[in-house]
């Protein structure tokens, strides 16, 4: 996997920890080691946004249509910019994990860099992210 790559990913949820219980699409926006194991941060992504107001919040990056069907996604979505996760890459979490290699669905640098530097005006603004590290027994908040 490298910067850009959209994949499937059993994406924690934040309300337990370890793997979340359905693949979905994330976003991979950095990697490396966790230990002598490889690992990735990724960004949850998802097609069921609401929201209040005439405006997306600042927290979504949005992939209209067009994009997403090019990435070989079925509709447009949105990239949640404060669920972020730094998972070791096994089979537990990435599911598509074979021969130490995990199948991608598409690829966007571009989208990477905007989402990293909202991350970093988010972060700024005292936005909270929720930061999930694989094997914290619940989600840290920052």
């Amino acid at each position: 996997m490298v910067r850009g790559d959209y994949v499937r990913c059993l994406f924690p949820f934040r309300e337990r920890a370890g793997p979340g219980p359905s693949p979905d699409i994330v976003l991979v926006t950095g990697t490396g080691r966790i230990g002598g194991t490889p690992a990735v941060i990724v960004f949850y992504t998802t097609s069921q946004v609401t929201y209040d107001g005439t405006r997306r919040p600042r927290y979504l990056i949005h992939v209209d249509e067009p994009k997403a069907t090019a990435l070989g996604q079925a509709k447009a979505f949105d990239i949640d910019v404060t669920r972020v996760a730094l998972l070791p890459v096994t089979a537990s979490y990435f599911p598509d994990l074979k021969d130490g290699a995990v199948r991608t669905y598409g690829q966007d640098a571009h989208v990477a860099a905007v989402v990293e530097r909202r991350l970093s005006e988010l972060k700024v603004s005292g936005h909270r992210i929720d930061l999930v590290r694989a094997g914290d027994p619940l989600p840290r908040m920052r």
